[in-house]
């Protein structure tokens, strides 16, 4: 596929789950279907370098799409089948959109999640044979695909909701502050505040990943981004191999509970428990301290055994810069918090606020300046960013609905 196909994905994906939340209330069996279907191109399709895809990946894309227009286009004919199929062709498509979800988890994550999914639907489908407390009833074949399917007791249950209506939202946040200045500024206020300490470049590490971690939740990204400028400097600077690795991945891997953009299961938490989002956010934020805490002193007890040398000072950022990048990250989370409690309004219409702030920072650098190429790359790297991330994630709480579906249904979970 041409590579400008992807930024324009990323665009469409963007400005749709901003749509919906302005949109109001927007039928589930349309929005959460469409979510899908903006997620399938990526996991299906998508390659890094600019690979070509083979003929299985754009058959099974083209397949999962139309599954999930099909919902998406005749949800109302499909709510008055009470989650029951009606006929082969019904049926066939049930199949290919649960086994299209089962092949995106895989690529996305691997093949322990799918295969537990694929366990639980063997469950669904034969659990009756299954003697004591732990078999169910039964159920036929057209009511349990129906129910996956065609309801909200599967595929678009209400995790996937989350996952539509809130995760969507703070990984475009995430996205378009790390295609800006925010990561340098991440950087350089680490690099000022640690970078003369003994052991300097691997406590920026700590500091780096876990500020990089409010904006992004994802230790990979997050490993990704600092990591590549601080395991250089700390490879340039004699640190063990091992060293830097471990505290790049350590410290990266606190990202996903550092508030308030945190991984997807503090907004699975969300959805599971009733607790507001904020709560969840200020009940993590012990936990984060004391985490990058305790990576700070162990950092600290190694560096000063082996004698580990500092950030050199010529290359450590003027404090002019660190001002000046730390507002790139500071404006936008500063509209974030405001709108969450100040305004009192949702979380996710904060969230699209502070996006529009951190937008309008791309049309600029630490510099002033502006230049029109500059700022385009910045937005297609933050539409592809998001578009990537939404559809990695969509593709794990899709797997996960299968699983919460089947034991529902089957009264497992009780």
């Amino acid at each position: 596929m041409p590579l400008y196909i992807w930024p324009i994905l990323g665009i469409v994906s963007i400005a749709f789950h901003l749509w919906l939340v302005f949109a109001g209330l927007v039928p589930n069996l349309v929005s959460r279907p469409l979510h899908m279907a903006l997620a399938v191109p990526w996991i299906m399709l998508w390659r890094p370098g600019g690979q070509r895809p083979d003929l299985w990946s754009w058959f099974l894309a083209i397949l999962g799409i139309a599954g999930c227009l099909w919902i998406a286009i005749d949800q109302n004919d499909l709510a008055d089948q009470y989650g029951r199929l009606d006929g082969p062709t019904q049926m066939a498509g049930a199949w290919i959109l649960v086994l299209c979800t089962l092949e995106m988890a895989r690529r996305a994550v691997g093949w322990p999640m799918p295969l537990i999914a694929a366990i639980t639907l063997l469950y669904g489908l034969f659990g009756q044979y299954i003697p004591g407390e732990f078999g169910h009833s039964g159920m036929s074949m057209g009511s349990f695909m129906g129910t996956l399917v065609i309801t909200e007791g599967g595929l678009w249950g209400s995790l996937t909701g989350v996952s539509v209506a809130v995760v969507a939202i703070f990984v475009i946040f995430g996205a378009v502050l790390n295609a800006g200045q925010a990561g340098s500024g991440f950087m350089n206020i680490a690099s000022a505040v640690a970078g003369r300490l003994t052991g300097g470049a691997a406590k920026v590490s700590v500091i780096s990943s876990a500020l990089f971690g409010s904006i992004s939740g994802s230790a990979s990204a997050n490993v990704a981004s600092t990591g590549a400028i601080t395991l250089p400097a700390m490879r340039r600077l004699g640190y063990p191999p091992s060293l830097a690795a471990a505290v790049e991945a350590v410290a990266s891997s606190g990202g996903q509970i550092m508030p308030p953009l945190m991984g997807a299961g503090a907004f699975v938490m969300v959805e599971l428990t009733g607790v507001p989002y904020d709560s969840i956010m200020l009940a993590a934020l012990p936990a984060a301290i004391l985490y990058f805490f305790a990576v700070w002193m162990g950092v600290n007890a190694f560096s000063k055994r082996y004698h580990l040398p500092n950030v050199p000072k010529e290359d450590r950022p003027e404090l002019r810069i660190v001002l000046l990048t730390t507002g790139f990250f500071l404006v936008p989370f500063t509209v974030l918090l405001y709108g969450m409690f100040g305004l009192n309004v949702t979380p996710q219409y904060a969230a699209c606020m502070a996006i529009l702030s951190a937008a309008i920072l791309l049309l600029t650098d630490d510099k002033f300046q502006f230049q029109p190429l500059e700022i385009l790359k910045r937005f297609e790297h933050a539409a592809s960013s998001a578009g990537q991330q939404i559809s990695m994630i969509a593709s794990i709480i899709l797997c996960a609905s299968l699983i919460i579906g089947v034991l529902g249904m089957t009264g497992l979970g009780v």
